[in-house]
């Protein structure tokens, strides 16, 4: 029997873990994320695009913050996906860097749910605007997942 490939085998064990084990063991693995990294990374990012709406004489909140909230939530995962200390939960995020995506991409998506809900109340483009900023977590997450090899361990 050979070993499972990072990509397309899994273990056995790992073939029967249900949606809400695959939820828990993404959120231990995401629970040592690097925060004050992906802190910096939303903030640079909605002081970004808010001096860019500026720029366009455009005075907007909800959408910085909700690119914030995309780059903190991407910065978490993959940087929790890259980390050095291995654990069980780890290698199971690295060779199933699209099934842990879903966790940060879900986060991603409420927050930014709640934050359009409270700018403009509307609820099917609140959906819609959550909906998105999530699947672009979710995929700047895996893409890193998929070609990011974790760092080594220092001696």
């Amino acid at each position: 029997m050979s070993a499972p490939t990072r990509h397309h085998e899994q273990a056995p064990a790992e073939q029967s873990m249900s949606r809400r084990e695959e939820l828990a063991v993404s959120g231990s693995v995401l629970s040592e994320a690097p925060w004050a990294l992906a802190g910096a990374a939303g903030v640079v990012t909605a002081g970004g695009d808010f001096v860019l709406h500026l720029m366009a004489l455009h005075l907007a909140i909800s959408s910085p913050l909700a690119m914030g909230t995309v780059a903190f939530f991407a910065v978490a995962g993959a940087g929790s996906l890259l980390r050095s200390r291995p654990s069980r939960a780890l290698q199971w995020a690295q060779r199933n860097p699209w099934r842990f995506a879903a966790f940060p991409g879900l986060a991603c998506a409420i927050v930014v749910f709640v934050l359009s809900m409270i700018d403009s109340g509307g609820i099917a483009g609140s959906v819609f605007t959550g909906l998105w900023h999530g699947a672009a977590a979710y995929g700047l997450t895996g893409l890193v997942g998929s070609v990011g090899r974790p760092r080594r361990a220092r001696a």
